[in-house]
């Protein structure tokens, strides 16, 4: 009978076609198969929102800023390829009820303190409170940083962003910073607990 060879054949075809995956799971988490690098993929760096209270020369401020993506800004590509959103930043000061201070600030805002050949391939990559100088209540100081959004390059430029009791603000190349609480209760005023 020649059909025997044939159905021995088909018989091996069908077991290994059934050892194959079957799994329907579109994440492919128990599977060995990765996707292939998506070129096109833009990478978020993500957001971050802070405010706390301040006193300035016997006063209290309130300060709040937000730091995001925004994907009407220009793609930023670093020296790898990587493509990024780039961010900006809104600080907004209120003394009691009155807003001192909003401004949005993109890497632009910061251009002066940026070498001009790393303006393009830069982003602006964050923004915190100096706490470093968190005892010097004339000023409110920040930090903006604007970067290569890959960390690991280590290519990014400090700028301090200093706020007067009245709003009107300097730019600064920072030197020396803290951007996390060094101090418990190092946002007031020492003068406060003196009776001054």
């Amino acid at each position: 009978m020649k059909l025997t060879p044939i159905l021995y054949m088909s018989a091996a075809m069908l077991m290994l076609l059934s050892c194959g995956n079957t799994s329907t799971n579109d994440n492919h988490e128990d599977s060995l198969w990765t996707s292939p690098a998506v070129s096109n993929e833009i990478i978020d760096l993500g957001t971050i929102e802070r405010s706390d209270t301040f006193t300035l020369r016997g006063k209290v401020y309130r300060y709040e800023f937000r730091l995001a993506s925004v994907d009407s800004l220009p793609i930023i590509v670093n020296s790898d390829g990587t493509r990024y959103y780039d961010n900006d930043v809104t600080l907004t000061v209120r003394h009691d009820s009155t807003v001192v201070l909003r401004r949005r600030f993109t890497k632009h805002s910061f251009a002066s303190h940026v070498p001009a050949d790393q303006m393009r391939n830069s982003a602006l990559v964050g923004f915190s409170f100096d706490f470093t100088h968190a005892d010097d209540h004339n000023y409110l100081r920040f930090i903006a940083t604007v970067g290569d959004p890959d960390e690991t390059t280590g290519v990014n430029y400090p700028v301090e962003v200093r706020v007067a009791p009245d709003g009107t603000y300097s730019l600064y190349p920072a030197e020396d910073f803290e951007t996390e609480s060094l101090f418990e209760g190092i946002n007031e005023d020492p003068s406060d607990n003196l009776g001054v």
